[in-house]
This record gives C-alpha cells, structure tokens and sequence, in this order.
C-alpha cells in the first residue's frame, strides 16, 4: 500500500479551539479522505441501541503548512462536525469539511471536499503492541478533488468502510484495509494512489 504523508509544519490556526489539536484533527480529516472514507452510515440498529453520552459541535477553520504526497503546500480548512459517543462506545459523527490546498512556489492549488456521516464501534487498543485501530463506516461524499475554477479530478462517494490500526504513541498510520466498498470509490480502487497522483500532478 502507498504510505500517506501529511507532515504538519507551522500552524496559523484561527479555530474557537486549541491549535495544536485542531491541527491534528485536520490532519486525521485529510488521512480519512486519503484512504477513501473523508467520511458515514448511522446504523439504526445502534441508534436504537443506545442513547448519546457524549456531544460534541464544532465549527473551525485552520491554516498550516504541511508536506503532502511530497509536495510543500498551505492547507486552508473549514468545516463543522457533529459528533456523538454512546454510553457502549460507539460512535457517530456528521461533518461537512472544505479545504483548499495551493502550492507556495506557483500559486495553483486544489480544492478537496468531504461531507457525510460515519459510525463504528469503540476503537480496539492492544497495548502490549503499541496500537489504536478504528473500524468506521462511511456515507455520503468521501472526497472530491477539483482544481480552484475548473473541473473535478477525483471524486469517491458512496459506502465505504476501512480498518486502520495507528501507532499509539507518534500517530503513525501502520496499517489499512478496506472491508466494504460500494462506490463508485476510484481512490480507494487504486490502493489510494490516485489521491497523490491528483495533488502531485494538480498543484505543481
């Protein structure tokens, strides 16, 4: 599998929230698009199941600096997300996030959406192996990429859902599989490699 680089360099958050976690959260969005979820199917089975203990709403927008797919670029983000933790620990979020990734050097950037729901059970923690994996399932717009006034390069929408297992201490993604695809998802069809052949090729 094509390994994923989004390597945060300096942050001008302007987030109702903490920088450095905003930062993060942006971050885990644009993995979640990269590999094809961005984002998520409310099972009504766990709806009914259990009732929320935990709300959380956040409207934030943020601007850093990253290395993505090997190219330096300035990411602005916006979005608002909807976010629910039941009392068994599973969870549900609805978010609707727009982010315009340009490069310094040229000036042409690209503009990445995801708007949709996602749902899944408490993440699985193995301690002894340093781990955290997440098993969600998402609905609705994963990712589309379009150039700032011009015409969609990749879009991937649908059902989707994945495993991904991270390094519990540096937040590394170790591991990825996809276990359900309804799509049309390209992005995900292509092992997630479509994604940087869009970025390399767009804004360069």
């Amino acid at each position: 599998m094509q390994s994923l680089s989004i390597t945060p360099r300096a942050s001008r958050a302007t987030s109702s929230t903490n920088s450095s976690n905003r930062r993060r959260n942006a971050a885990a969005r644009l993995v979640c698009a990269l590999a094809v979820a961005l984002i998520a199917a409310l099972v009504p089975a766990l709806a009914q199941a259990a009732k929320p203990a935990e709300r959380y709403h956040a409207h934030f927008s943020d601007s850093f600096s990253a290395q993505l797919c090997g190219i330096d670029v300035n990411v602005e983000l916006v979005g608002t997300d909807n976010f629910f933790i039941l009392d068994d620990g599973t969870f549900r979020d609805t978010y609707s996030i727009r982010g315009t990734i340009t490069n310094p050097l040229n000036g042409t950037s690209v503009v990445l959406s995801s708007a949709g729901r996602a749902s899944g059970p408490p993440p699985v923690i193995d301690e002894q192996a340093g781990t955290i994996t997440f098993q969600p399932t998402i609905k609705g717009l994963a990712q589309k990429i379009q150039t700032a006034h011009g015409p969609v390069l990749l879009r991937d929408a649908g059902i989707i859902a994945f495993a991904a297992t991270f390094d519990l201490a540096s937040g590394e993604l170790i591991a990825h599989e996809t276990t359900v695809n309804k799509g049309p998802h390209p992005d995900a069809d292509s092992d997630f490699k479509r994604f940087c052949d869009v970025i390399s090729s767009a804004p360069t």
